[in-house]
């Protein structure tokens, strides 16, 4: 006896029954192997037509939206398999290269043993960002849409950047944790995930004691035995007689929203085991603001009540910004601060959609605070390329706070005069690299050489010298006899012109 799923029964025993699947939120079954992503294809396949709608359909990267195309489109599934998204990624996605040769003293093992060759290995990974000819995927069965296409204007947005340093001692205690684990990283990737996590939390929980823990490994097999300590990471400034830097900012930031008739809508990343809800909330009732915590103990068909019941006695709300990510409305908050980033791109913008959307009377500000020099200013810049590419993709004006600005970025208005239908130059010679050029009359073997532009006469035409130095006409360039090479096949046109 087996489980069936609804999905794989629909698939089997009523295929084509239904005429049309519409999936809503369809980002959701983004990810190559998740039971949801897999559901879908089943039912995908057993309608005759789907339509699908999100409003966050790209994630910054090309195979963010790589499966979910596998699933829905034919053509897709012809061109490439389940797993060629690294395939995919070159030729719509942008991959960064890393060339490597193993640390040493020069004599690495992988050298040549008679002809010293050096011996190197290269890896690639995809980076934000995005080719314009992904549009020839998506031009035939996408529809950009937003509000102002169905003429309803939504109230200014802005967004900013609060970047602020960290006091001394919990400078000192990040900077020397960072260090060490990034080093671990470096020499053994299991350390990899350890570092990120620490690096990306502790500059926001210094206010408490934490241990950093590591796995015991067993020699001979190499699994994990136990956690050990690493190192102790005294608690800072703990009964908050010193707000944090953040802190601090958070709470006169607030009131002086509240002088404004705004209320303040608090994103927190660390909700769960590292939940740090409660600190975020002391400073900001210390400053005499009312606040509260929306937690995820709550359930979800009753959320929108419970925000409801509370808006009009509260002046800020602190919560993780996955919880509110879909089908909740809070347009009695203008303004959105993310004490700590959001990594997914789809919850930054899906969380910033909750505040402005139909009914917000209020322009909406979204404010990102960061420490300086830490790892999550670095997630914020990788942030906003991943929103820059979106932006692209879309169509979108591009811009923002988090979002790099390129002087001269030739990529953006290539994107937009593809949206717009404008003819194109040829992409080989738009996408080709800055060549190095020898000026040397005996030619280089590594650079390539300028190009040789011939000079006319007055009264000579292109026609007249193409001739003279027997090119055109049907005479080769060579001094070969063009037999085969030149010849055009029925129905061909020749570049040689008529024969």
């Amino acid at each position: 006896m087996r489980r069936w799923s609804i999905a794989e029964y629909v698939k089997d025993k009523a295929s084509r029954r239904f005429q049309n699947l519409i999936g809503d939120e369809v980002h959701e079954y983004k990810a190559k192997s998740s039971d949801r992503g897999v559901a879908f294809h089943q039912l995908v396949e057993a309608s005759r037509y789907t339509l699908t709608l999100t409003g966050t359909y790209f994630g910054g990267k090309s195979t963010s939206i790589f499966w979910l195309l596998h699933r829905l489109n034919p053509a897709v599934r012809s061109d490439f398999a389940f797993h060629d998204e690294l395939r995919w990624a070159g030729a719509y996605g942008v991959l960064e290269s890393v060339r490597k040769r193993r640390a040493g003293d020069g004599t690495s093992d992988e050298d040549g043993a008679f002809t010293g060759n050096r011996r190197y290995r290269e890896q690639a990974h995809e980076i934000p960002g995005v080719s314009p000819a992904i549009i020839t995927r998506l031009l035939n069965n996408s529809i950009f849409l937003n509000l102002k296409d169905l003429g309803v204007e939504l109230p200014p947005f802005t967004e900013e950047v609060v970047e602020l340093d960290m006091d001394n001692e919990p400078g000192r205690q990040y900077r020397g944790m960072e260090s060490i684990l990034r080093h671990m990283a470096r020499r053994d990737q299991r350390y990899l995930s350890l570092w990120l996590q620490w690096a990306l939390s502790r500059p926001n929980s210094v206010f408490r004691d934490e241990v950093v823990l590591v796995d015991e490994v067993d020699g001979e097999d190499g699994s994990a035995i136990r956690k050990v300590p690493l190192m102790e990471l005294p608690a800072i400034n703990p009964n908050g007689h010193k707000w944090l830097p953040k802190e601090d900012w958070l709470a006169s930031f607030c009131k002086a929203e509240k002088q404004l008739g705004r209320k303040v809508l608090v994103y927190v990343r660390q909700t769960g085991t590292r939940d740090i809800q409660d600190r975020v909330q002391m400073p900001l009732q210390s400053a005499g603001l009312r606040v509260a915590i929306f937690g995820g103990n709550i359930d979800p068909r009753k959320r929108e009540d419970w925000i409801l019941k509370r808006v009009n006695s509260i002046d800020a709300l602190i919560c993780n910004p996955r919880l509110v990510e879909t089908g909740l409305d809070l347009v009695l908050f203008s303004t959105v601060v993310y004490f700590e980033i959001e990594y997914s791109l789809y919850t930054l913008w899906q969380s910033l959609r909750r505040v402005w959307r139909l009914g917000q009377s209020q322009p909406v500000k979204a404010v990102f605070s960061i420490y300086s020099s830490t790892m999550e200013a670095k997630a914020l810049s990788l942030i906003g390329r991943k929103m820059k590419a979106a932006q692209l993709l879309f169509g979108d004006e591009v811009g923002g706070a988090i979002v790099p600005e390129d002087d001269g970025d030739f990529l953006t208005q290539l994107a937009r005069d593809v949206l717009n239908g404008t003819k194109l130059a040829d992409l080989q010679t738009l996408f080709a690299d800055e060549m190095q050029v020898s000026n040397s009359p005996l030619g280089s073997p590594t650079e390539t050489s300028p190009l040789m532009v011939p000079v006319l006469s007055a009264s000579q035409t292109w026609e007249e010298w193409l001739r003279k130095h027997s090119i055109g006409g049907g005479r080769p360039v060579s001094g070969r006899n063009g037999k085969h090479g030149n010849r055009a096949f029925p129905g061909q046109l020749s570049i040689w012109g008529k024969e």
